[in-house]
């Protein structure tokens, strides 16, 4: 199966493509996983459990990475995180199998939050992403995000060997790979697409972060055309990625026209 295969047997990009089948993802990044490590579990299920997936990666994965310091979450973050999650799925029904992947949460001590894919289906929060229920609800599709565009690339690399790590992103954070910029445009699409909706269904007071997240999504895409390193799967998601900009630059008296 090539790269546009593999994107139409999975009916394209997580939280960008209404055609997205989480189950088909889902089952292709456990067999990636059962291929590195056969007998490691007897039923395919077990090979999407975070810890166990840990196991293959530090067992078989050529680079290494130093794990963050953590606690569990405590019991109230752990109720804000459940009820805050509610709030995403129930302004995007269609994303409730996305966010009920095998994952799991980990408390840092400082920061807003962070995940690895070394690390896979871990979901690092700190102080930062609790400051509000806003920035918790952008916080959890923001990494809920990187986990299913990093199930992707389990399968198919999103850049080609030897690309740069020189990329600057729109905020101004360089030393970024191809494939990070990429991460944070696939982020940016799926952020203000929530935002989108909830404007769309009556919602007020968040015209100026999405206009902010789309110009961010616009940012990330010439930072990668400018130099693209992109894989054939790269270029696949990349062109989703642009497709999703046209139509959020289309949206009703969308904020970015003002420009």
């Amino acid at each position: 199966m090539n790269p546009r295969e593999f994107l139409a047997e999975i009916g394209g990009v997580p939280f960008v493509a209404a055609a997205f089948r989480p189950k088909a993802l889902l089952t292709a990044v456990a067999l990636v996983r059962r291929n590195a490590d056969p007998a490691a579990h007897p039923s395919l299920a077990a090979y999407l459990d975070p810890e166990n997936a840990k196991r293959i990666f530090d067992r078989h994965a050529v680079s290494r990475v130093e794990d963050v310091a953590w606690d569990e979450l405590p019991a109230a973050e752990v109720a804000n995180v459940d009820s805050t999650s509610q709030l995403v799925v129930g302004a995007m029904p269609d994303w409730q199998p996305l966010f009920a992947m095998p994952k799991r949460y980990r408390r840092m001590a400082t920061s807003t939050s962070s995940t690895s894919v070394l690390v896979p289906q871990t979901i690092y929060l700190g102080p930062g992403a609790f400051r509000d229920e806003e920035t918790l609800r952008e916080t959890l599709i923001h990494e809920h995000a990187h986990i299913w565009l990093n199930f992707i690339a389990e399968v198919y690399d999103l850049q080609v060997p030897g690309a740069p790590n020189d990329y600057v992103l729109p905020s101004g954070t360089d030393g970024k790979t191809y494939r990070g910029v990429m991460f944070a445009a696939h982020f940016a699409a799926a952020a203000a697409s929530a935002l989108a909706r909830r404007r769309a269904g009556g919602e007020g007071g968040v015209d100026e972060r999405l206009q902010y997240l789309t110009r961010y999504l616009e940012g990330c895409l010439v930072e990668m055309d400018r130099r693209p390193h992109g894989s054939a799967t790269g270029d696949l998601v990349k062109e989703a990625l642009a497709l999703r900009l046209d139509e959020l630059l289309k949206e009703p008296a969308h904020p970015a026209e003002t420009r």
